[in-house]
């Protein structure tokens, strides 16, 4: 179950993150990538997430300085959506793992029409 929370993470005056953080409890699967290798695939529950990165927790610690590709299951009533993220590793502790966003898009999830109505990008 996806609980989205609207407002933004509580700052303090020693934080250095220039984007708010949203916490947001939903799913997520992600492949990392090396060259143009997946050489992991995995599933965890995004923490929270900004403009410019997320927080995600998955089953083991991944290496910094790496290639990820993540769709999170986005919160939307109308249709199942994905935001999918390709980005980098900063670091980990534990299984919580930091990533830097580079570009995202919001994708249709072909499992939501259940297969009777197709959907046609815009």
């Amino acid at each position: 179950m996806t609980e989205a929370i609207i407002s933004p993470s509580s700052t303090s005056k020693a934080e250095r993150r220039t984007d708010c953080r949203y916490p947001i409890r939903t799913g997520i699967e992600y492949k990392l990538i090396l060259g143009r290798r997946i050489v992991r695939t995995g599933a965890g529950r995004l923490v929270n997430i900004s403009r410019g990165g997320l927080l995600f927790e998955g089953a083991q610690e991944l290496p910094p300085r790496t290639r990820i590709e993540l769709d999170v299951d986005w919160p939307a009533d109308a249709v199942k959506v994905a935001l999918h993220v390709v980005g980098e590793t900063l670091r980990s502790q534990g299984a919580r793992t930091a990533v830097k966003i580079h570009r995202s898009s919001f994708r249709v999830r072909e499992e939501a029409n259940n297969g009777k109505h197709p959907v046609t990008p815009a």
